[in-house]
């Protein structure tokens, strides 16, 4: 974790079992699908404004964070880069406007040594300094890799 100017950053990887490019391929692709495939993590994914995979679409997303607690944010696209498999976005409004004046998560898909990986990047600002650190939401998203990568692998999802 690093800090500059108030902005903290979080990272973590995982080996996934699906190929990387299925993984941020759906992801990136089908974010409304996440209700249907994740209906535990996820109430609704609703695109509001383009089309939801391309810079400048907006995303409202429900979800349910641990202990189940149902929160609230919108979501645009701020780069995709789909030869690279790196999509940012920033998330905003909301429950989650609340507590993070800044919450940006970078998705990257690779290969290395013939093994598939994502990688998260996690750059937040909380409003003040009584927000905890983000760990809650670090542990929904390696819930969330594991879960929906699981589902791609077992074919239970496709495009």
């Amino acid at each position: 974790m690093s800090s500059e100017e108030g902005v903290s950053t979080f990272e973590v990887e995982f080996e996934i079992k699906c190929s990387a490019e299925k993984f941020f391929d759906i992801y990136a692709d089908h974010v409304t699908m996440l209700p249907q495939v994740l209906p535990h993590m996820f109430r609704s994914t609703t695109v509001v404004k383009g089309d939801g995979k391309s810079v400048g679409s907006v995303v409202d997303w429900e979800y349910i964070t641990e202990p189940p607690s149902f929160e609230t944010a919108r979501q645009t696209i701020e780069a995709i880069d789909e030869e690279k498999m790196v999509l940012t976005k920033r998330f905003y409004g909301g429950d989650l406007g609340k507590k993070f004046d800044l919450y940006r998560a970078t998705l990257t898909a690779f290969k290395k040594d013939g093994k598939n990986y994502v990688k998260w990047c996690l750059d937040i600002k909380k409003t003040h300094g009584e927000i905890p650190e983000p760990h809650d939401y670090m542990d929904f998203i390696e819930k969330f890799t594991k879960e929906f990568d699981s589902s791609l692998a077992t074919g239970n999802v496709s495009a």
